[in-house]
């Protein structure tokens, strides 16, 4: 994929190539910017569109950082043999669209937690009529994510076998070859998913100290939530949201819809 001229490999023929070198300032970036031009075409066909962009931000960055996130993606953009002019971005902080998408009930409290690899954020919000209403102040970012558990496990495999795996190798992986042979996964993944999510935990219960104990229900959402939900039942009624990973982005869609003239 050719995005402004500068080529990038996607998707699964970037894994052997690629380093994550993403960066916590998402509006310098470069790389943020491409990708998420490049999601953005993808959904395109070929030609001329004006796109209205909606994207989110972890919490404890959104206040600092939406501006200038929704200027650096704004303007024209071309991606292969499609010519997007960027008019409009919306920047939303993450777990809201989560939250959006969820079945809430009419009235109670609710808390969310949406894992992400190298973020995890988390709300408390009560419901009124079936509307939330978040708690800034039990609301943040834990930059614990599912990086760290990929990454200890590469470092036991390094430590036996001798060969360097990169983190992101191991996603959505039970097995990886070393020397010719099938090396299982599946014990080093339940050791690296506790250890990330009894560190989660900790995190959690000095922020939302006894409130967790009044929640309705625990939602959990991102990439990571089906890899950690065994781990993290001491939290609360949880649920896991479906099609966990794309439940920010359904949000979001719907919030620009009805935003939408």
């Amino acid at each position: 994929t050719v995005v402004n001229g500068q080529p990038y490999l996607i998707g699964e023929s970037a894994r052997l190539h690629s380093v994550s070198l993403f960066s916590h300032d998402k509006t310098t970036d470069p790389l943020t910017q491409a990708l998420t031009w490049a999601s953005a075409a993808r959904l395109l066909s070929p030609g001329y569109h004006v796109v209205r962009l909606g994207v989110g931000l972890p919490l404890a960055w959104y206040a600092a950082q939406k501006s200038l996130l929704a200027e650096s993606l704004q303007g024209p953009v071309t991606v292969d043999d499609r010519h997007l002019q960027i008019d409009h971005v919306t920047v939303f902080p993450q777990g809201i669209g989560a939250l959006l998408a969820a079945d809430l009930p009419d009235h109670g409290l609710v808390g969310l937690v949406d894992i992400g690899y190298r973020t995890v954020d988390y709300l408390v919000a009560p419901i009124q009529d079936g509307l939330p209403a978040p708690m800034i102040n039990r609301s943040g970012t834990w930059t614990g994510g599912m990086h760290h558990a990929y990454a200890e496990m590469t470092q036991q495999i390094e430590q036996e076998f001798q060969v360097h795996f990169e983190p992101h190798e191991l996603v959505d992986r039970n097995t990886v070859t070393v020397h010719g042979h099938q090396v299982d996964l599946i014990p080093l993944q339940v050791q690296a998913f506790r250890s990330v999510a009894e560190d989660l935990i900790r995190h959690l219960a000095t922020t939302w100290d006894s409130l967790q104990a009044k929640f309705d229900v625990l939602f959990l959402t991102g990439g990571g939530a089906l890899a950690l939900q065994l781990y993290l039942s001491s939290l609360g009624p949880i649920q896991v949201l479906a099609d966990a990973q794309w439940a920010n982005v359904r949000g979001y869609l719907d919030l620009l819809s009805d935003a939408t003239p």
